[in-house]
């Protein structure tokens, strides 16, 4: 479907058809949305906010009756509702995988050859939801512990703890929500814990360095992500992880070197020179791996959009310094336009060849089947194996 839209575009630039000719056709080779993808829609939403809302009314409970309960009642209420929910997930788990053991029978019956059935387990289900919801209670029961007994203990071990804790559900889990969680967790804990000991280290290791213990935290975090989702697959399919890592991490470094650039770049400073090679190193690894190695387009919309910027704060540095600034605003605004509409093109170009790539990759993935469509199979199954059975 999404060749038929991309060779429609293209006739469409090449003058053989007009817009309107291009609009009819789409209308005709669209597939609209049928109930049942509007219903797993609207389920899938509901059950997020419902499990969110959930771990936020029992926290808010308590801090709305905190003089009222007592200590045990603090206490046990809040284990209830972890202990429920972790149950309320193992039933759910359970009978996902029962449906699509049953779903993947149905159609393994179809079919001369066989195909993996989509696990249910790995992504937007309502097991993991529940999961969701007990992995935020846990950080909700590790506050009520230091707030009732005033262990003394930082912040930044509340939630590194917290991160801790959650790591077997997020394992268990494998899906973005609850590695999301997790990898927040771990950039807030460390962030704490640097700005608590600053004054330890701030002679030796100032925000530039602390900023760049994030930038190789969160890098190393998005290629361990990419490169594991080619071998396992589901369980560290992460792409909003993958999105948010490298955003935030691409983001420091152009701001790192953005900083460098207007405070110490021209002064030969041994650090300074360094983080620039580092950045350049990984400009051009990311353009090996990410055009001939996992060809995406995303990385690399990031990264030339962050040398643009940084191309910018180089030639206002250079530029302004002593010529006129009149001059050099027109010079870099039409050196930023002319960049970002030839990487743009390059980019549209690129998604262009690689999409019939990606195309023949998913034909031979089997479809995945939604939570509202594993009941019915699992028991069209159910009674063809009965039938089976009656006829031998």
């Amino acid at each position: 479907m999404s060749q038929i839209k991309s060779q429609v575009c293209g006739w469409v630039e090449q003058g053989h058809i007009t817009q309107e000719q291009a609009n009819t056709l789409y209308r005709q080779v669209t597939v609209l949305p049928d109930a049942s993808s509007w219903r797993g829609l609207i389920a899938n939403l509901l059950l997020w906010f419902g499990a969110l809302s959930f771990a936020s009314g029992v926290i808010f409970f308590f801090a709305y009756n905190w003089q009222s309960l007592g200590r045990f009642a603090k206490f046990g209420l809040i284990e209830v509702a972890i202990i429920l929910a972790i149950s309320a997930f193992a039933w759910l788990y359970y009978r996902a995988n029962s449906l699509s053991t049953a779903a993947h029978s149905l159609r393994h019956s179809h079919s001369h050859h066989s195909n993996q059935c989509n696990d249910s387990r790995f992504g937007a289900t309502t097991a993991n939801g529940v999961l969701l919801a007990a992995s935020v209670l846990v950080g909700g029961l590790l506050a009520l512990v230091g707030q009732t007994y005033q262990t003394g203990a930082d912040p930044w071990q509340l939630f590194a703890l917290w991160a801790l804790v959650i790591l077997p559900f997020a394992w268990v889990a494998g899906f973005d929500g609850l590695w999301l969680l997790l990898v927040g967790l771990i950039n807030l804990s460390i962030g704490i814990f640097l700005d608590s000991f600053s004054h330890l280290w701030g002679a030796f290791w100032d925000e530039q360095g602390q900023l760049l213990i994030f930038i190789c935290l969160n890098l190393a975090i998005y290629y361990a992500f990419v490169l594991l989702d080619r071998n396992v697959a589901g369980r560290w399919h992460a792409p909003i992880l993958e999105y948010a890592c490298s955003l935030f991490a691409m983001g420091s470094f152009t701001w790192l070197i953005t900083w460098l650039i207007f405070d110490d770049f021209l002064k030969g400073d041994g650090f300074s020179t360094w983080i620039v090679c580092g950045y350049l190193a990984h400009l051009v690894l990311g353009f090996v791996i990410f055009r001939y190695r996992l060809p995406r387009i995303y990385p690399l919309a990031l990264g030339g959009f962050s040398l643009i910027a940084v191309g910018a704060a180089l030639l206002i540095r250079l530029m302004f310094e002593d010529n006129d600034p009149i001059g050099g605003f027109l010079f870099i605004g039409l050196y930023i336009i002319l960049a970002s509409t030839g990487l743009s093109i390059w980019l549209k170009e690129l998604s262009r060849k690689l999409k019939p790539l990606s195309e023949s990759m998913s034909e031979l993935e089997p479809e995945p089947m939604s939570e509202l469509e594993l009941e019915p199979a699992a028991r069209a199954t159910q009674g063809k194996v009965g039938d089976i059975h009656e006829q031998q």
